[in-house]
């Protein structure tokens, strides 16, 4: 596969969707603000490193799993959001 035409994958408990966006509520010592986190191919499609986004709720936390290789089991990198701080899950089916 060609790495310049390669776009990233957004998945929703190991389906595909067309994008995820969560509005949660982050807190600070200082203040809390609502966030909204959208994950979405054209937020990634430039960044070549990671192959899929993997959204799933589990127990007590929103995981957000972000893959080089999913196949390889390749993690970049994992988000935690936990569930009482969610007010919205959006999921735009392909």
């Amino acid at each position: 596969m060609d790495d310049s035409k390669k776009e990233t994958s957004i998945k929703f408990h190991g389906i595909q969707v067309k994008n995820v966006i969560i509005t949660h509520l982050r807190r600070t010592s200082s203040a809390s603000t609502i966030e909204k986190l959208d994950v979405s191919t054209t937020k990634y499609e430039r960044d070549l490193s990671i192959e899929t986004i993997n959204v799933q709720i589990v127990a007590e936390y929103v995981t957000i799993t972000y893959y080089k290789d999913e196949d390889a089991n390749k993690i970049i990198n994992r988000e935690l959001i936990p569930t009482h701080s969610i007010e919205h899950i959006m999921v735009r089916d392909i």
